[in-house]
């Protein structure tokens, strides 16, 4: 089901892809850019976790302005791909309707898609505030070509768009440094050599 959010006609629009990026890898990137060019969005904001509250109470987690910083990295350079730090700003946990709430009073001329994976969409009525999120915005679910039978709660205005199938993980990559390998055309070569100076993940 696809659906125009109201009053998103001559607008700035924008993908909202969250995520805690720990870290960042060449599945991200392609997803993101895969979205902006099938949707013809204007550009896709890599949100940066502050505080993911899905993630509580199991790793630890490494400090947002690190992965802001690699994330930046990332797309330096890249047309229509941006790092965003809307969250970490923000303080506190990370939730996409204060996200949102943030985004459209900051910027009143930008129209948000939330970008989410197919292993997410499923539970996206249990979000924070999930009723109020849904009445306001569109979600774009990503998902590789072979994933069949993607739920979608019923009432979410929702998209489907294919992405390449590069089967990645942040924790396989946190798995592979944490061994002392590279993790070079995994991702960036500028996350990887910080990853590798650092032993952030030793």
């Amino acid at each position: 089901m696809t659906a125009d959010i109201p009053g998103q006609h001559g607008m700035r629009r924008i993908g909202l892809f969250g995520g805690t990026f720990d870290p960042i890898h060449y599945g991200h990137l392609a997803a993101a850019w895969h979205v902006r060019q099938r949707l013809g969005l204007d550009a896709v904001w890599l949100v940066v976790a502050n505080d993911p509250w899905q993630k509580r109470g199991g790793r630890v987690i490494t400090p947002a302005a690190t992965r802001l910083g690699w994330v930046r990295a990332s797309v330096d350079g890249v047309d229509g791909l941006e790092a965003s730090a809307i969250e970490i700003d923000s303080g506190g946990a990370s939730y996409t309707i204060d996200t949102l709430t943030t985004l459209r009073a900051a910027h009143p001329d930008t129209a948000g898609r939330v970008v989410v994976g197919a292993d997410t969409a499923p539970a996206l009525d249990t979000w924070p505030r999930a009723e109020e999120l849904r009445s306001m915005v569109e979600i774009v679910v990503v998902n590789r070509p072979t994933t069949q039978g993607v739920e979608v709660p019923a009432g979410w205005r929702h998209r489907h768009v294919p992405i390449p199938a590069l089967d990645l993980s942040s924790t396989e990559l946190r798995s592979l440094s944490a061994e002392g390998l590279s993790l070079r055309f995994l991702t960036p070569e500028p996350v990887a050599l910080d990853i590798e100076t650092s032993a952030v993940f030793s």
